[in-house]
């Protein structure tokens, strides 16, 4: 594992600009004279410390412009095609230039100096203190500036192509004396004071580096199907999450999660784990001796296992030893004992083996923490629950030593033991190790109370100490049933910390969180928990499970609610690419509903369905089974009186003989029926001349119905209108008053609540309610009013700014005019 060394335990601060990949209006500009223009005098400098943001594609862009009172500018630039940083003057190259890969400033802070000479008009360009280029200006300067870095939005040239950079140290210097200081240092704030003379600068959109390198933040929060698992390939930065009937990956360089939807459903056993090695990602769980591959080319697991096995190798560790091809599996715990034994699958000969161990004692345990070694040959393992003989009745205990496991001989070194704790404390599965420095990165929680957080700590591999690093995670810890890992991916430079909580075996609740490397020491314990900071992730919407989580901290109990998965692009399995889904960030602590076991329908979103057993068998119905199976079941939802057989045939089979339709209708209602035996107990009967279906509430759940249900607890209606509109990407002519019924129900009733409890709502709560509205109507001036007024209260302006944009744009498109309220006049109206 390479970590800077630069960067090694040193206080970051200063600010990032956020540049490529956002909206220009939120992209980040500093204007340091935002007032009056500074006096130059005959001679001045400008210097500063720059870096530049790790893995961002392209480094193009202006990273400063000087303008004097003749609007003459001066333009500091990057310039991807000749590789170099170039200093411009009005139209023309100055010809002072450092030639310069990105990778020099990538993750470094490098001094730059220019200074302007009036007579003779002048400049002379400075790099770590040294001169890399002088050059005469053709027009004579004036006396009077200003300055801006990142986005200019002042003044005629606007200019927003700007280098994906961060900035510290900004000073003035006049006849060389330093007149101004800006250091940059703050956490919070659109301005910053000059600790000389109090000039304020302002900033539009800023990212503080204190902020991030100090606070977690959520960059994901879904509920997904079965007893889901994590394995990460640290090349390209994608961590897996591997649920039942999908396969999640997480990019952690574009923050971006894709869904794979499965072709087949997979049997995942509770306590099955994953882990990615050789280009290949792997599940298995010990006790059943198999190990299943992934095919991405068949969005399949290569076999089937049996979901309804246990482990007795709860909270294990693992890793993938690529020297001999092999995944390790250390440690365990279930059937109320612990185990040190330690299993090898080769994955060349598909068998599994015991491995003899040698060396120092290692106790029977879980909770443990393990990381390898940059060649994968050998891992640490520090900590960890549980008792000398591996008897859990026979004094178990917290664990706090460090072993080095060497795989090539199987032996356990005993490097040393941290002093017991005044708070006990567990951890996370996984750490990471940096052997140049000799340290590592690891989880710790409470493992004695279920409202627990995560603690990164960062130890030494030689002594025992070890430091707390950056704000707590809130971590929902149920023994078994909880789980936390820790990634470090290089080249982007954060680390990624994955939760899952599985309430019980039919769902698994994933947290992401990523913070800047190297994190900084832990704050005050007054110093905020994770937040979702919008500008640096690009997350522009505010999810519903925020809002979710607030309602259900002051109510928890919920009737039979639904599970609110991730919703996947199409509901059958599919052979094109993954589709990229929006990440929600979500408050700290969220308590989620669990979805009730049993056989589903889902109508809000994509149209799913779920068997008695939980699998998706959407797939079953095929284009004619469906539509007739949605004529039936709309036509028989309450207040409703079935549909006649006419209606049936004139529908799905029209122009044919009325012998033709009957036949057709009674071989495709066979074929429904053999679908929903999947079900649970319905029935499908005439009442008269009208068809009519009902399913048995107790065994079989529809969203819709239980929407309706839940009258008056909008709680509970937020989590089903947080899949979508009614039926999306389901197009039948039939179809649409439904949709136009539904839709006008529901909006109308959104609405009024916003209307009525305005000032009684906090913004996440209004934002998510706006949200459900914009899900069946995407034009609702009303929807995005109230969403852009509660992001203006959370003081994301940007956000709510690019919300107003989007709408306007959309508007015109769609009604061919102009949208003529303004931004301003939308919030105070």
């Amino acid at each position: 594992m390479l970590i800077p060394r630069h960067l090694f335990a040193q206080e970051e601060y200063g600010l990032q600009f956020a540049s490529k990949g956002m909206d220009p209006d939120a992209r980040t500009g500093m204007n340091v004279f935002p007032d009056q223009p500074f006096k130059a005098g005959n001679q001045f400098s400008l210097a500063f410390d720059i870096s530049f943001i790790p893995n961002s594609g392209s480094y193009f862009g202006y990273i400063f412009r000087l303008t004097d009172e003749k609007d003459q500018h001066i333009d500091l630039v990057y310039n991807v095609r000749t590789a170099a940083l170039e200093i411009i003057a009005g139209d023309d190259y100055t010809g002072i230039s450092i030639k310069t890969p990105p990778d020099t400033f990538i993750s470094q802070w490098q001094h730059l100096r220019l200074r302007v000479d009036k007579v003779p008009s002048a400049l002379t360009f400075e790099m770590n203190g040294r001169v890399v280029g002088k050059a005469p200006l053709r027009s004579a300067v004036g006396g009077k500036w200003r300055l801006s870095f990142g986005a200019n939005r002042y003044g005629r040239d606007k200019t927003f192509d700007l280098a994906p950079m961060r900035l510290r140290d900004l000073k003035i210097f006049k006849e060389n004396e330093l007149t101004y200081h800006w250091p940059l240092r703050q956490s919070t704030g659109h301005t910053a004071t000059d600790v000389r003379q109090h000039q304020v600068a302002v900033i539009d959109h800023p990212i503080w580096l204190a902020y991030v390198y100090r606070n977690w933040e959520q960059t994901g929060a879904f509920t997904t199907m079965g007893n889901a698992s994590v394995a990460f390939d640290k090349e390209k930065g994608t961590v897996y999450i591997c649920a039942r009937d999908s396969l999640f990956r997480y990019d952690v360089n574009k923050d971006i999660l894709y869904v794979d939807s499965l072709s087949k459903t997979q049997g995942l056993p509770a306590g099955n784990q994953s882990v990615y090695g050789r280009n290949a990602l792997y599940n298995f769980l010990p006790d059943l001796k198999t190990v299943t591959t992934y095919d991405e080319t068949k969005h399949a697991w290569d076999m089937q296992v049996d979901n309804d096995s246990v482990t007795k190798y709860w909270h294990a560790n693992r890793f993938y030893a690529p020297f001999d091809s092999a995944i390790y599996v250390i440690g365990g715990y279930g059937n109320y004992r612990y185990t040190n034994e330690v299993q090898r699958y080769r994955v060349s000969t598909h068998k599994w083996e015991d491995v003899q161990t040698s060396g120092d004692t290692y106790t029977p345990r879980y909770q443990a923490a393990l990381g390898t070694t940059e060649n994968g040959d050998s891992a640490y393992i520090i900590g960890g629950y549980g008792s000398i003989n591996g008897d859990q009745l026979l004094n178990p205990h917290h664990l706090y030593d460090l072993h080095l496991f060497d795989a090539r001989t199987g032996a356990f070194r005993k490097i040393y033991e941290l002093p017991v704790p005044e708070h006990p404390f567990a951890f996370g599965n996984t750490m990471v190790i940096d052997t140049k420095e000799k340290s590592f990165y690891a989880l710790t929680f409470d493992n004695d109370k279920m409202e627990s957080s995560l603690q990164l700590i960062r130890g030494s591999l030689t002594r025992p100490v070890y430091t707390r690093l950056a704000t707590p995670i809130p971590f929902r810890y149920f023994d078994i049933r909880a789980r936390a890992e820790l990634f470090y991916y290089e080249k982007a430079q954060r680390l990624v910390v994955v939760t899952l909580f599985t309430p019980q075996n039919h769902v698994t609740q994933v947290r992401l969180y990523t913070i800047l490397f190297p994190p900084a020491l832990l704050a005050s314990p007054d110093t905020p928990g994770p937040r979702s900071h919008w500008l640096l992730w690009g997350a522009i919407s505010a999810s519903v499970l925020v809002t979710i989580g607030w309602l259900f901290r002051r109510k928890r109990t919920v009737a039979s609610p639904l599970a609110v998965p991730v919703i996947h692009t199409n509901a059958l399995p599919s052979s094109g690419p993954a589709i990229p889904v929006n990440i929600t960030p979500e408050p700290a602590a969220m308590p989620m509903a669990s979805p009730a076991p049993g056989a589903t329908i889902f109508l809000f979103g994509h149209f799913t369905v779920l068997d008695k057993d939980g699998n998706n068998i959407t797939r079953l119905f095929s284009p004619l089974v469906k539509e007739l199976f949605l004529l039936l079941l709309l036509h028989s939802i309450p207040d409703r009186k079935g549909i006649t057989s006419d209606k049936i045939n004139e529908t799905l089979w029209p122009g044919r003989s009325g012998k033709d339709a009957r036949n057709n209708r009674s071989v495709n209602i066979v074929k429904l029926k053999n679908v929903l035996d999947k079900l649970g107990h319905y029935t499908l009967e005439k009442d008269g001349d009208k068809w009519l279906l009902n399913f048995d509430p107790g065994q079989v759940k529809i969203d819709l119905l239980q929407y309706f249900a839940s009258a008056g607890q909008i709680a509970d209606q937020l989590v089903f209108t947080a899949r979508g509109g009614l039926l999306t990407e389901t197009e039948y002519s039939w179809l649409d008053k439904f949709k136009s019924e539904f839709s006008t129900s529901i909006t109308t009733h959104f609405l009024q609540h916003l209307q009525e409890n305005t000032d009684k709502y906090p913004p996440e709560l209004a934002i998510a309610i706006a949200n459900s509205i914009l899900n069946f109507d995407a034009l609702s001036e009303e929807a995005v009013m109230f969403k852009c007024r509660a992001l203006v209260v959370l003081k994301q302006h940007a956000s709510a700014r690019a919300i107003y944009n989007s709408f306007k744009k959309e508007y015109e498109n769609i009604y061919g005019e102009t949208f003529e309220k303004e931004y301003q006049a939308l919030l105070v109206d």
